[in-house]
This record gives C-alpha cells, sequence and structure tokens, in this order.
C-alpha cells in the first residue's frame, strides 16, 4: 500500500464552508469507488481556525496550501482516476508519494467518521535546506528533532510523511509533510501551544528549544505552515493503535 498526499488550492468561487461541506458529501464515497481506502480531508476553514491566522502561518508558498487530501491506494500506478477526480475539484493541485511516520497516533481524543476532529491540525510543508544533505535533513528531523517536537509542545497526533516523490506537474518541491493534532486553545495561546499553561519559565524553554531544534534542519522562509481543520472520512483505527 503507498500513502498519496494531495495538497490543493481551492478556486476563486469557493469559499472554505461550502467547499468542506461539499468534500465530506463527495470525498470518502467517490474516492473508495475509484479504489482509494482511508480518505483524509484537512482543510483551512477559516471558521474554525482563523484564531491562528496570521500567528500560526509561515509561506514559502504563495500561496500556500489551502488544504489537503490523502489516501491509500494497493500503488500508486493506479491513481490516475483519483487524481483526475480530485484535481477536478480545485484550480491546483500538488500531489506526491509518502513514506508515513505516525510517531504519536491520537489515542485520546478519537471522533466519529466525518466529523471534525478535536483541535486543530498544523500541517507544515518542508522544504530540504540548501545547506544540508538529504540524508543530514532526514537524520536530524527523525533522531533528534522529533523527541524535542513532542516534549516541548501540546501535541497529541503527530506524524511524519517523508515525500518518495511527486507525482504533478509543478508540484512544490516539499520533501516532508508533517501532521500535528493540537488542543483548541493552542491557537490562541503560546502557553498551551507549548505546553507551559501557568508556567512562564517552561513556555520560553519549550520555545527555545523548538526553535533551536527546528533551525537546525529548517530555513523558515522555506517552509509552509497553515492550520487546518481534520476530517477522518473513514471509521477504521489507525493501524498503530
Amino acid at each position: 500500500m503507498e500513502k498519496l498526499i494531495y495538497a490543493f488550492w481551492r478556486k476563486a468561487d469557493q469559499a472554505p464552508a461550502s467547499l468542506r461541506e461539499l468534500l465530506l458529501g463527495e470525498l470518502a464515497t467517490r474516492l473508495s469507488s475509484l479504489g482509494a481506502q482511508r480518505p483524509q480531508l484537512y482543510i483551512a476553514d477559516l471558521d474554525a481556525v482563523a484564531d491562528g491566522l496570521p500567528q500560526f502561518q509561515l509561506a514559502a508558498t504563495k500561496p500556500p496550501p489551502d488544504g489537503m487530501v490523502s489516501f491509500w491506494m494497493s500503488s500508486a500506478f493506479r491513481r490516475a482516476e483519483a487524481e483526475r477526480w480530485v484535481a477536478s475539484l480545485f484550480a491546483r493541485v500538488a500531489g506526491y508519494v509518502v513514506s508515513e511516520s505516525t510517531i504519536l497516533p491520537n489515542v485520546a481524543h478519537r471522533v466519529a467518521a466525518d466529523r471534525r476532529s478535536f483541535g486543530f491540525t498544523q500541517v507544515s510543508f518542508l522544504q530540504l535546506p540548501p545547506r544540508l544533505s538529504y540524508e543530514q535533513w532526514r537524520k536530524i528531523w527523525f533522531e533528534q528533532h522529533t523527541s524535542v517536537g513532542i516534549e516541548a509542545q501540546s501535541t497529541f497526533r503527530y506524524v511524519q510523511n517523508v515525500v518518495v516523490q511527486p507525482l504533478t506537474d509543478g508540484a512544490p518541491p516539499y520533501r516532508g509533510i508533517v501532521e500535528e493534532g493540537f488542543p483548541q486553545q493552542a491557537l490562541r495561546d503560546a502557553h498551551a501551544f507549548y505546553d507551559a499553561v501557568g508556567d512562564d519559565h517552561k513556555l520560553r524553554r519549550n520555545m527555545r528549544a523548538m526553535m533551536e531544534s527546528a533551525a537546525r534542519f529548517l530555513d523558515f522562509d522555506k517552509i509552509d505552515v497553515v492550520p487546518m481543520s481534520e476530517y477522518e472520512l473513514h471509521g477504521e483505527s489507525d493501524p498503530q493503535l
């Protein structure tokens, strides 16, 4: 099985709320008919995540993605129909085959399929800094930064997707795509985001640890960070649970 991710940019006449309703109504059924499994939707629907903008948003890509659709197939070789249908929904898509690593599965805040997930998901699209080789970048990210990211933030879900190959022409040169689940109050409150409620010293310590660690393998002008709502459009449990 392979995981496919399609970042998308909505059409000018697509309001986030109406687009969300369209996708929730059609995505799972249509993708299933085209051989896709475990579909998932992320959308920057401003009514739900507006408090996080522009506080959390970084944008190397102008404009940054408005969301992404992910699903699994037996092989990306068989993606053509599903890809054409997904692309028809939006002004632009960028597709990737990724290798998923679920570092921290969501066990504390499960919701029913088709319902908005608890809190919000910070989706980060990462590029490779010119100063690092791919192996250096991946080693720092996986072996050194991962534990810092979990310990210094209020993350309850953490998924790393390493890009294996792009699937669509003109796709931004993303090498990693991160899905991180946070409680809703973390959109507005740095103490909540950095797992330091009521503790200014811990806030400063965690912020410093996070920024210093991230700066080792990221150039902040080469990443896209977008707060999104997550919708798990299937009833299956995560395979890690």
